[in-house]
Formats: C-alpha cells, structure tokens, sequence
C-alpha cells in the first residue's frame, strides 16, 4: 500500500460541484480533504474573465486530499467522466510518512 497526495486545481466556478462529488466517493469521504483559494500564474494560465486578464492571475481552488493510491485513482475516475474537459488539473505525489501528533 502506497499513501500518496492528490492536489486538484479546480475553476472556482465548480468548486461546490467537485467537493459534491467527492463526498460522494466513499473513500474520499472517509479520508476527508482540504480546500482553499489560489491564485495561478503562469504564461499558459487560462483566464476565466477579463478582470483576471487585468490582475494577471486566474483565481481557482485547491483540493488536497491523501489517501491509498487506487482510492485516489478511483476518486479520478469517478469525476473525471463528469468534469471531463471542464478545466480541472491534478497532480499525484508520493507521500513518504503521513500521520497525527
């Protein structure tokens, strides 16, 4: 068993819609996530508005959830058929310890 962290970079437009359906996902549910506003930059960054054109960054929410590798794979899976195309991006890196204290 491999912990490892998912990061979602999620359009602020559905970040109600994403966390939805991650409380949907069992899994995901039981392992419970964070989420938080955040800016982006970057000369490729997809500007949702003109007045991100101006401030030049877009606004988007972060999600961060840590869990089993196919727990993960199976959160993807589950939303990406319904976000598919909808500008979400993720990542997955390797948790070398994980715990509480």
């Amino acid at each position: 068993m491999s912990v490892m962290v998912l990061t979602l970079l999620v359009p602020v437009t559905l970040k109600d819609d994403v966390i939805a359906a991650m409380l949907s996902h069992v899994p995901t549910a039981r392992a419970g996530f964070t989420a938080r506003e955040v800016e982006g930059y970057g000369r490729d960054v997809d500007y949702d508005s003109v007045v991100e054109q101006v401030r030049g960054h877009t606004l988007s929410v972060e999600i961060v959830v840590t869990a089993e590798d196919a727990e993960l794979r199976g959160l993807l899976d589950a939303i990406g058929d319904e976000f598919a195309g909808r500008g979400l991006r993720w990542r997955i890196v390797a948790a070398p310890a994980v715990g509480t204290l």
